[in-house]
């Protein structure tokens, strides 16, 4: 008899957590599980990339997409929202925050329930920790786990009920793991570790495609993947871009490959440092495996990294790696010769940086570890089903 799980997310936007998200979902064996994805918001670039027997449901607050009766409380939802110009009875309204913020979350919640029509599962997976009461108040599973995705221990990430009702924490790299046990003893018990998978024949295909920017041969050509957020350190990558052309290596060029809500401090950055010349933003990219395929070098200069898993995409695709010491790239890189770790400081990453431009052999791909990744795959899944 197939066993009945259900995966709780807050989006499918283009992201890492996204990401490994479908791998997770790509990796299932259908004739063994009856899987639904449920979907909180109605941001759903990636989900082509769904496994077309992974059953999907949208339950926005906003917009009806699967299913056909509308959440009636959206513009309770929007009174919790800061406003551009409020008015003075919103000012008055954001006092009351706190409460409106509950009885709307309870209505959401009823909602779910009442489109899901009383739907009972065998396993619960929490995947966006950002959506664990939602998930636990409005599913029905004999059990829950949720994924921990995020390098920073913020207590923003951090709810009470999941870790009192989870029967396991799945932390996606060692190091991640340890800390998070420190800054919440109460669930270290409950604390594991499954890194994320990654779909090694899938970034190849899509390696081999073109992109419309042409990466000019005689440069040196730095690649950086990632979310435009303050974490992902792009505006460090700018700094360090702007040290190495002071000290003379003004052959470089460095593409930020990526959207957010950082972009327009990356922006400034490159006016205020003169790199206008040196450092290309493409945008959000589905595809971002071309630009990496190209880079003589990829360089991660995140301030917190949970796991790294543009990291694994670049190896996978030969490139040699420069990256902060976070969590997961620690992880990853640490035995890699080719590859360098330095801590979260513009100089030390210039220097790092510097070292793979003088190389004579610095054209030279990473050695391959495809075969590798696909071993670890299987070893990953056969884990993560044993507590399902």
């Amino acid at each position: 008899m197939k066993k009945n799980i259900i995966f709780v997310t807050k989006a499918l936007w283009i992201g890492g957590i996204e990401t490994a998200l479908i791998n997770l979902l790509n990796h299932f064996d259908y004739e063994r599980y009856d899987v639904t994805l449920l979907v909180l918001h109605a941001e759903l670039d990636m989900l082509e990339q769904v496994h077309p027997k992974c059953r999907v449901l949208i339950v926005d607050r906003e917009k009806t997409v699967t299913f056909k009766k509308a959440y009636a409380y959206s513009k309770l939802y929007h009174l919790t929202e800061n406003a551009d110009r409020p008015s003075v009875l919103h000012k008055a309204m954001m006092w009351t925050v706190p409460v409106i913020k509950w009885i709307e979350n309870r209505l959401y919640i009823f909602y779910i329930r009442e489109m899901l029509q009383d739907e009972k599962y065998d396993a619960c997976i929490i995947y966006s920790d950002v959506v664990a009461e939602i998930a636990i108040r409005s599913i029905q599973a004999k059990k829950f786990l949720m994924f921990y995705h995020h390098g920073a221990m913020r207590h923003v990430y951090h709810d009470a009920i999941a870790y009192r009702r989870c029967e396991k924490i799945i932390a996606v790299s060692e190091n991640q793991a340890n800390e998070l046990k420190k800054f919440v003893p109460s669930a270290a018990e409950k604390i594991i570790v499954i890194h994320n998978l990654t779909d090694v024949e899938g970034i190849r295909a899509k390696g081999a495609q073109p992109t419309e920017e042409i990466f000019d041969e005689t440069k040196f050509n730095i690649v950086s993947v990632g979310r435009v957020s303050h974490e992902k350190g792009m505006d460090i990558a700018v700094r360090v871009c702007a040290e190495l052309v002071e000290k003379g290596y003004d052959n470089i060029l460095w593409w930020i490959v990526g959207g957010g809500p950082a972009m327009q401090e990356v922006r400034d950055t490159i006016v205020e440092t003169h790199m206008q010349d040196h450092v290309i933003t493409v945008g959000m990219q589905s595809n971002p495996y071309p630009y990496i395929r190209q880079a003589d070098l990829y360089v991660q200069p995140s301030r917190y990294e949970s796991f790294g898993l543009t990291i694994m995409e670049a190896l996978i695709l030969d490139k040699k790696v420069v990256s902060t010491d976070t969590f997961g790239a620690k992880e990853i890189l640490s035995r890699r010769d080719d590859c360098a770790l330095c801590k979260v400081d513009v100089t030390l990453l210039a220097n790092a940086v510097k070292k793979y431009i003088k190389c004579s052999e610095s054209q030279q791909h990473a050695g391959s570890v495809s075969k590798q990744f696909e071993k670890e795959n299987k070893t990953l899944m056969e884990r993560f089903e044993k507590f399902l």
